[in-house]
């Protein structure tokens, strides 16, 4: 009979009606989180706020140890070491990094307690383990991880050295902004990325002939683990195809 009814909460929590109540749940625990960082808003309707966040909470604290419970159905997770196992999973601690700002209390608007707010937007992650695009991503990163790892090593270097050669070459001029490598990699991440805040940037000759050589190099190099995704993502989908 346990077993039965275990069985049925775990198809229902994964495949069935209460996944998707979750789902629905999860999304608009997050719109309220976002909508709650405007104070105008907070303080005009706080106790609605307050009310709502403990709602979501027992609720999503009910689903955490209700998972607890079922898991072990999954081959993965049968016994009491699976529970342990699950209990440490990636999706399990994610839903109780999210479920744990719920229930920390505070009134003063200071930056940790801002932070575990915002964690509560943690939720809206847990809806990823039902995502079947996102698994297909996460197989697509895990096919070519080193290939993406050395792409990284490859920007992280290039990074390196532009903000080096910045340093020296407008360091004596902007002292404020160039004065440092750790000051130049502001500009060398905007400018390798191609976003170009255009709040830093070199007023020398040679700092301009050397910005120019960087944007371009970094038309290529930043741009290859796209090239390695899309690749990974084409080769997957025509494996399934066939």
């Amino acid at each position: 009979m346990a077993y039965s009814i275990s069985k049925k909460l775990y198809n229902q929590l994964n495949f069935g009606f209460l996944q998707k109540l979750i789902i629905s749940l999860i999304i608009i625990s997050s719109f309220i989180v976002i909508i709650e960082t405007e104070k105008s808003i907070y303080y005009r309707y706080q106790t609605f706020f307050n009310v709502i966040k403990y709602f979501f909470g027992i609720i999503f604290i009910i689903e955490y140890i209700l998972r607890i419970y079922v898991s072990g159905n999954s081959k993965k997770y049968k016994g009491f070491k699976g529970k342990i196992n699950y209990i440490t999973s990636f999706w399990s601690l994610i839903d109780l990094f999210a479920i744990l700002p719920f229930f920390i209390a505070g009134t003063n608007e200071t930056f940790l307690l801002r932070l575990f707010r915002l964690l509560r937007l943690l939720s809206v992650i847990r809806v990823g383990r039902y995502s079947v695009a996102l698994r297909n991503v996460l197989i697509a990163i895990s096919n070519r991880k080193y290939e993406l790892f050395f792409a990284i090593v490859i920007s992280f270097t290039l990074l390196i050295v532009s903000s080096t050669f910045m340093y020296l070459l407008e360091a004596e001029a902007q002292p404020e902004a160039f004065g440092s490598i750790l000051r130049c990699m502001w500009w060398a991440a905007a400018a390798l990325t191609t976003v170009g805040y255009g709040d830093v940037y070199p007023i020398t000759f040679f700092g301009k002939a050397f910005a120019i050589i960087s944007a371009f190099s970094s038309i290529g190099i930043v741009a290859l683990p796209a090239g390695i995704l899309a690749g990974s993502f084409t080769e997957k989908f025509r494996k399934k195809n066939k």
